[in-house]
């Protein structure tokens, strides 16, 4: 055990234990958001063995988990506490891939730790810590040279991490595609095409179309989840009443309840008001009788309506993703309950503290979207393909396409992949900054 449990990973574990200890003292809370009610039911479904007529709202792969703590939500919200510890770990063990000695990978980690959206989303009943976890697991393989790696027993458990990151959330089906991209591109020669790491490419399409297919005979409409059309539809939100005349009857519910929550947000205080996006989930509720109380079709329907609207109004679209969906996710966001600490005035300490640390955030995350050129730039000046490109493509193209799909709670989206931002200004840092100053120095 000694080799794994070296010094540095006993701190580690040491402190992660003692601040949520300390945490859980001052917010022993199970906090329940709207997506949360999905999540719940079908756990209940896994636990009675019985998906018939599921209305395929949700994919299995945080409910599996729900059930594996027999359901409750106190016990899952353990098992995420004990996985961000895991996490951390893991963040280590990547950090030392990336070539930092053991004592800087120690403060690099408890640093990247510190930050508190980790661990309140540790205590809320949503996707966010679980996906942490795997998309950690995920970028230690990567930073462990990879794509060079000719083990069948590493794309193997790749593989596996990346079909159970598609159960968990279908929007991760295209990261395979990349990283076979690059390990194709790594070197290339014509016979690479074809090569072992196509495992990693099976077990994501096996969750995709399997759990779609399993949508297909309970609900008749082969898709990874039924609020694809409804999540789509998002986008229109401000252009909701220019629409086709076939879809009027969308536009115009859809309009008159977006300029309802204008009205009602005007007049409330900011922290108050409810965000523009969630319209659609208002308008559904005066929609569904119109598909006889059919979820799954009222959904396939703002689907077909989303994309004639779109192609309706591509200026508006384009303003829509870049000005408002792409840049929302970039912003730090914190999920909690605000009034939920046991002790006066805890909760606005902690809140001074992420004010200090959203501030954090953003010059990191403004550093990390300036070097996203950069790595490209390099990439096509030097023809090589570095662990740092590859981090940055697979984050980029994240924001692109959930800004593409979807308007709305943009951020949770960005959080997994925060600490590989920081990472990536960090080795620019190094790189160019301390070590060309060591060797001035020298």
């Amino acid at each position: 055990m000694n080799p794994f449990f070296t010094k540095e990973i006993r701190v580690l574990i040491c402190a992660g234990f003692l601040f949520r200890a300390l945490l859980s003292i001052l917010y022993f809370h199970v906090t329940l958001f709207p997506d949360s009610e999905g999540y719940l039911f079908l756990a209940e479904k896994i636990l009675s063995f019985d998906l018939s007529f599921y209305n395929g709202e949700r994919t299995p792969g945080y409910p599996l988990f729900i059930a594996l703590a027999l359901g409750s939500t106190i016990l899952t919200v353990v098992y995420q506490v004990v996985l961000g510890i895991f996490t951390s770990v893991y963040w280590y063990k990547t950090i030392l891939k990336l070539n930092f000695d053991s004592k800087a990978a120690l403060y690099i980690t408890l640093f990247l730790q510190s930050f508190l959206q980790i661990h309140f989303y540790e205590r809320i009943i949503l996707v966010e810590s679980v996906t942490l976890f795997f998309v950690s697991v995920l970028f230690y393989y990567l930073a462990a040279d990879y794509l060079e790696n000719k083990s069948f027993k590493r794309d193997f458990i790749v593989a596996l991490v990346l079909g159970i990151l598609v159960l968990i959330k279908p929007f991760y089906a295209f990261i395979p595609f990349v990283i076979y991209g690059f390990s194709v591109a790594k070197n290339f020669k014509i016979s690479r095409i074809i090569n072992s790491k196509l495992i990693i490419l099976l077990f994501p399409l096996i969750s995709y179309f399997g759990w779609s297919y399993v949508n297909k005979i309970n609900t008749g409409y082969f898709v990874s989840t039924t609020f694809f059309g409804l999540n789509l539809s998002q986008n229109c939100v401000y252009f909701a009443e220019k629409t086709t005349p076939k879809y009027q009857w969308i536009g115009s519910v859809y309009a008159k309840h977006r300029d309802k929550l204008i009205a009602e947000n005007n007049q409330l205080e900011p922290h108050l008001q409810t965000d523009i996006a969630m319209t659609i989930w208002d308008a559904q509720t005066e929609l569904l009788p119109k598909t006889a109380g059919n979820f799954a079709l009222l959904s396939a329907e703002l689907g077909g309506y989303a994309k004639a609207t779109i192609k309706k109004n591509p200026l508006e679209y384009v303003k829509q993703v870049v000005f408002r969906s792409w840049f929302d996710f970039w912003k730090p966001k914190i999920y909690w309950d605000y009034d939920s600490f046991s002790l006066p005035f805890v909760n606005k300490i902690f809140l001074g503290i992420w004010y200090f640390q959203t501030v954090l955030i953003w010059i990191f995350k403004v550093f990390f979207v300036l070097l996203i050129p950069y790595h490209f730039g390099l990439f096509l000046k030097n023809r090589s393909i570095t662990k740092e490109l590859l981090f940055t493509t697979i984050i980029f193209l994240t924001s692109v396409l959930q800004a593409l799909v979807t308007f709305g709670g943009n951020a949770r989206f960005s959080f997994p992949f925060e600490y590989i931002m920081m990472l990536v200004v960090i080795l620019f840092v190094r790189k160019n900054i301390l070590n060309k100053r060591k060797k001035l120095e020298v």
